[in-house]
């Protein structure tokens, strides 16, 4: 009977157990032993293991923790009073930036929409795997009209690469370029068409060279589960008038300056006139 199977909660021994992680498949080896990929439970990374380093963790208690851990980072767009009411940012009349989120993972994608419709963003959801993104890219487009698009879904480092500026050592940054590049033939604008694509350790310079806003990760560090989210709301919700800076986003998202960088960009929401908001537009 085999000690782990597909769906367990595991940690890694030989980092302290300091990330949880889902058992999400079980390869055979060159060697001819069983080899456990691993995807992040509140981080967007993927990773492998030997079974003698892998450590069972409680479902329950597992879940304990992702719930105690994710309501506190869903209202950055908010701002608290006294007590547990939440006071709610007010904008001008206008229009917010629409959002196509296209996530490998389930569970995340979940997050993300519910971080979303909080904001009251008006935002469509696909998971689709890494490597079926870019085909389904420009047709999505078209389909949801978005003028920002969230690429995201795991991704990490392969063991023993040495050359951190070719695609071939990231286990899924090849598709987040491939997936950028696609973006860009259906909308070259970066004014027009708001891109972020990566996830953990992502190749941050190859995903910008093919012509995104935003990537992960310019440190090769993780980045959390609603990072991406939290730079298409930033995006979404900023004044047309005014860019978002790195700076800003660094301020936002868990991960810091060292997990998403980008360029200048302006924001897409559109502020209606007083003419236009008495016309009820």
């Amino acid at each position: 009977m085999d000690t782990f199977r597909v769906g367990d909660y595991v940690t890694r021994k030989s980092y302290g157990g300091d990330i949880d992680f889902r058992i999400s498949e079980i390869a055979i080896g060159r060697s001819g032993r069983r080899v456990y990929i691993l995807k992040g439970l509140l981080y967007r990374i993927i990773a492998d293991s030997d079974e003698y380093d892998l450590q069972p963790r409680d479902p329950g208690e597992v879940q304990k923790e992702l719930q105690s851990r994710l309501p506190q980072d869903g209202i950055h767009h908010r701002s608290g009073t006294r007590g547990n009411s939440v006071k709610t940012v007010m904008r001008p009349n206008g229009k917010a930036g629409t959002i196509l989120h296209i996530d490998s993972s389930p569970d995340f994608l979940v997050m993300c929409m519910n971080y979303y419709r909080d904001a009251k963003i008006k935002a469509y959801g696909h998971v689709i795997p890494e490597s079926e993104q870019p085909g389904s890219i420009r047709s999505l487009l078209k389909s949801t009209g978005a003028d920002i698009l969230v690429v995201t879904g795991h991704d990490g480092l392969k063991k023993g690469s040495l050359n951190i500026n070719s695609p071939d050592s990231y286990r899924h940054s090849r598709y987040f370029i491939r997936s950028v590049q696609e973006a860009r033939k259906y909308e070259p604008s970066f004014d027009k068409l708001c891109i972020f694509a990566g996830a953990c350790q992502s190749y941050f310079e190859g995903i910008m060279e093919a012509g995104a806003n935003f990537a992960s990760s310019p440190g090769r560090i993780l980045i959390h589960a609603l990072d991406p989210a939290k730079v298409g709301d930033r995006v979404a919700l900023t004044d047309s008038r005014v860019f978002v800076t790195p700076e800003k986003i660094a301020k936002l998202t868990q991960s810091g300056i060292k997990g998403i960088g980008g360029i200048r960009t302006r924001g897409h929401y559109i502020v209606h006139s007083r003419r236009e908001s008495r016309r009820g537009l």
